[in-house]
Formats: C-alpha cells, structure tokens, sequence
C-alpha cells in the first residue's frame, strides 16, 4: 500500500469493480447532535435495528458524520472546499466503511446542500468554538445525501486502522453557496488528514437499487466465488464487456431483431407472389365440349 495520498481521479483508476464493490443502502431519518472539534464537525446519527447499509455482502450500521474543509481527499490532485465522510461500524466483524463526498462552492442546490447549510448555519450559531455541542433540532436522513451516482473505491489506512472507502468524484460534489462554504471555514481550522491508500477502482453503476434490508434477503451484486478484495479485480482498459443482464434492452439487440423480421417478411412475400406467378403462367388443359 502506498504512503502518499490517494488522488481520486479516472486518471489513477486500475479497474472496475461494479461487482466486487456492491454498496447498498437504506437510510432512515435521524436527529442529530453536533460538536465542533476544531477542525471538523462531529455528527451523531441514531442507530437502528436493521442495518442500513450492505456492502459487499457485509452489513454495516452508521457510526458517525464529519464534515472537514478543506476536503479530506484530493480530486484531480486538487483539494475541494470541503467533504463530508459517513464512518459504518461492521455489524459482525472486518473492517469499517467509509463514504465520502466532496462540497463544491455553487449557486445550485439540491436536498443536500440543504441539509449541509442547515447544519452548518446551526452549529455556527450555537458552537462556534471547538469543544462546543449543539442539539442541531432537526431531522434528516443520509438518503438525501448520498448520491445514487458511480463511486471510485479503494482500501487504506484512517486514523492506523484499515478501512474500505467510497468515495464520490467532483462531479458528485455537493454544491454549497460561497457564503456557506466562508461559514464552515470560520467555525473550524484546516487539518491534513493522511489518506493513504492502495488501488483505486471505479464502480460505474453505482449503489444497488431495491434492497431488501433486516432479515430477510438482500440483493448482491458479488459473484458466487469471487474474491471480496478489491485489489484482485483487474482489466485492460482498451477491451470491453458486455453485460448479459441487459441484453434485451441493447439498441444492438433490438436492431438485429427488426433485421430478421424484416427478412423474414420478404422471404414470405417473395415466396407468395412467386408461387401466385406460377399460378398465372401455367398451362391449364381447357375443357372439352361435348
């Protein structure tokens, strides 16, 4: 595994992993505390008796919400004004999770930049000092969140511990008002955090839709058999795939079937007005007068 930092960036990806790196989840709504720590935001989120999150097969539930800026990582060796990490305790042992999602500074909006400028208006108003805390008074739900777009992975050290990483280009970044962004960089300090990691992948499917959460069965992407690091998923970039899933809905597929029926019509109306020419031109005995 490398010392430097992980760069997330197409550039850098070794391969694909939308089977290998399976991530589904089903949050629900939760209150929330706040801490300034100083150099980031500290969130609880309130745990719950089903899971909300599978990834590769493991069940996770969230541990905690930080909001940093700068962002943690760097996005085309660029760091972004700020990201927000959910960290997911394993419910049965292996190693934790963690999604990231970069901020950019933007005139849009979504359901999250909501939801961030919120939190980040609320503890600025009532912990604006590191060691403060605040009941933020409201409810949310990381569904809002975190986005249902492709995400690069990879494995690397947080803190001396070994975890998984999600994390979310530029693309996805969640846009915030300059003026939320001059907030959040008032009420906490920069800190480098160290992200080294290992390869990087690409998921381009993004999360798994329609899960079924709890007891009962879930869906996973992860081939029976397949190894469940990261790491040993390899490909050459210049040669392509085909999934067999969605043959049906292939325009390749649709156009060779109108090709045949096509066909097959004028064979049919080629061979009807042949055997109705034959029929014209063959001679027929008259009949005889008697």
């Amino acid at each position: 595994m490398s010392t430097e930092n992980i760069n997330i960036s197409s550039t850098n990806v070794k391969g694909k992993c939308d089977n290998k790196c399976s991530y589904a989840f089903k949050y629900s709504e939760s209150s929330s505390t706040a801490k300034n720590n100083g150099v980031l935001i500290n969130l609880t989120y309130d745990s719950t008796s089903v899971p909300p999150v599978v990834y590769n097969s493991e069940k996770y539930i969230v541990e905690n919400i930080n909001i940093v800026s700068p962002s943690i990582h760097t996005f085309n060796n660029v760091s972004m004004p700020g990201e927000i990490k959910i960290s997911h305790t394993p419910q049965s042992g292996g190693i934790p999770l963690k999604v990231c999602i970069p901020f950019t500074s933007s005139s849009e909006s979504s359901s999250a930049s909501q939801i961030i400028t919120d939190i980040i208006n609320k503890v600025a108003s009532n912990a604006p000092s590191e060691g403060d805390s605040t009941n933020l008074n409201m409810n949310f739900s990381l569904q809002q969140i975190v986005p249902r777009k492709p995400f690069f992975v990879y494995t690397g050290e947080y803190s001396g511990v070994n975890a998984n990483w999600i994390v979310y280009g530029e693309l996805e970044a969640i846009p915030l008002s300059s003026t939320t962004i001059t907030t959040l960089q008032q009420i906490i300090q920069a800190f480098p955090i160290a992200t080294p990691g290992g390869d990087l992948f690409y998921n381009s499917k993004g999360p798994i839709s329609g899960l079924q959460l709890g007891d009962g069965i879930y869906i996973s992407c992860q081939p029976t058999g397949s190894s469940e690091e990261e790491t040993s998923v390899e490909y050459d970039k210049n040669s392509t795939s085909f999934d067999f899933s969605n043959i049906f809905e292939s325009p390749i597929f649709k156009s060779i079937i109108i090709i045949i029926i096509g066909c097959l019509l004028l064979i049919i109306i080629f061979y009807g007005i042949s055997i109705f020419y034959k029929y014209l031109t063959t001679d027929r005995e008259l009949p005889k007068l008697t």
